[in-house]
């Protein structure tokens, strides 16, 4: 897509465009024994719930897509069964899906559990800003996300990471205050305008 560049007469309104945000289950990378090197483990969305007299664990099962050994990323261990809800119970033993993303892009879990989360694929659905047009971006996603805010403008609009800093450095590109559009994670709602003037052609 080319992106169009002019000076623009006073002040007006930017039109808000909403891109909603989602991804595949990031993949970890982990030692496999059984390969001997380091693999990524795919999430399977399958839940491990093991139950002893009074007290539950419970792990997210991961596999290595080379050999189907598994890693089980510890979720709950040694509660007490009566301490957890009986809904959410059932949504483990049913390997609920939107339970398993949750706990699957918990990056601070992973990293805590010895794990290096992958990036992983995505997608942005929403219009892209007609050429020329200054407008509001608003990226949005159900949770915080292991995507940065630069991958899904580069996807979007069709940009180079040399053309990305330089529309960034010359103020064409802005992230909303105290976000650092290179930078950034995806996390919920973030917004970056971008104003075509604002380069001075």
């Amino acid at each position: 897509m080319m992106l169009q560049f002019y000076r623009t007469k006073g002040l007006c309104k930017l039109k808000r465009i909403v891109w909603y945000i989602q991804c595949e289950l990031p993949a970890v990378l982990r030692h496999c024994k059984s390969c001997g090197t380091k693999r990524e483990y795919r999430c399977s969305g399958q839940f491990r719930v093991n139950a002893q007299r009074k007290h539950l664990d419970i792990w997210l099962i991961y596999r290595c897509p080379h050999c189907d050994a598994t890693w089980n990323l510890p979720i709950c261990s040694r509660i007490s069964s009566a301490g957890i809800d009986s809904d959410l119970l059932e949504r483990y033993h049913n390997n609920d899906w939107k339970l398993a993303a949750q706990h699957a892009l918990n990056m601070g879990l992973l990293r805590q559990n010895g794990a290096i989360p992958c990036t992983p694929a995505f997608t942005a659905a929403g219009e892209n800003p007609p050429p020329g047009e200054s407008v509001e971006l608003h990226l949005m996603s159900e949770h915080p996300l292991p995507v940065k805010v630069s991958a899904v403008l580069r996807q979007k609009l069709n940009l180079s990471r040399g053309m990305l800093n330089q529309l960034i450095d010359n103020g064409t590109i802005k992230g909303a205050p105290g976000i650092n559009v290179l930078k950034q994670k995806l996390d919920g709602h973030i917004t970056v305008t971008v104003q075509y003037d604002a380069t001075g052609l």
